[in-house]
């Protein structure tokens, strides 16, 4: 079977709970949750508010499996940006009353998109993502995700028809994070778990002005 290009690679438009371990729904009032003004902010600021630190990796074509990885990595802020984003595009203005608690709640959203087969390749050259864990920078410690949940890539087909390849969205808390890490300019690492490979993603200091925590 041959490829020919990817076609989505794991955009998330209006989507399921997480799964167990799942959120227990925050209220707003919980620390550190998004409060309507917030909310309001993010929504109003899309374009020039706070965007998602997204990166690459080419890991898999080095080890037979698919053209990388990809991660894009939100803040609460970033993420209320992010769903306006995908309501307008449905055509849709989203309201502040439109954004559930979940969606509020102090987390560090990991989005990971799976290693699709590049062109030419089959569907077994290829890695799907089966656990996202978030690391301190010495990789002694790990924590893992609040919640989870599977979503499907798409990539079109060279001779007709398309395949379809698991990605996963984690969550994790924002204070159990800031407690792995130890510091305020401390850098850490994503983990990508795979089926094919796996790739740990270092979030540098450069990055955390993208990324404030």
């Amino acid at each position: 079977m041959l490829v020919l290009c990817v076609v989505a690679a794991g955009a998330i438009a209006w989507r399921p709970p997480l799964a167990p371990a799942v959120l227990a729904a925050p209220t707003q009032a919980a620390t550190g949750a998004l409060d309507d003004a917030a909310v309001a902010r993010a929504i109003r600021d899309t374009e020039s508010g706070p965007s998602p630190l997204e990166l690459r990796d080419r890991g898999g074509l080095f080890s037979g499996a698919g053209g990388g990885y990809r991660i894009t990595v939100y803040t609460p802020q970033s993420w209320v940006a992010q769903l306006a984003t995908q309501a307008a595009a449905a055509g849709v203005a989203l309201a502040v009353a439109d954004v559930e608690a979940a969606d509020r709640a102090p987390l560090l959203r990991v989005v990971a998109s799976p290693s699709t087969p590049t062109v030419g390749s089959s569907r077994d050259l290829s890695s799907a993502v089966l656990r996202v864990l978030v690391l301190d920078e010495h990789r002694r410690s790990q924590l893992m995700p609040e919640g989870f949940r599977s979503f499907t890539a798409r990539y079109r087909v060279l001779l007709g028809g398309t395949g379809a390849i698991d990605g996963m969205e984690a969550t994790f808390a924002l204070a159990e994070l800031a407690a792995l890490r130890g510091g305020a300019d401390r850098e850490f690492f994503v983990r990508v778990e795979g089926t094919g490979y796996s790739k740990d993603f270092k979030i540098k200091r450069k990055h955390l002005s993208q990324l404030p925590l």
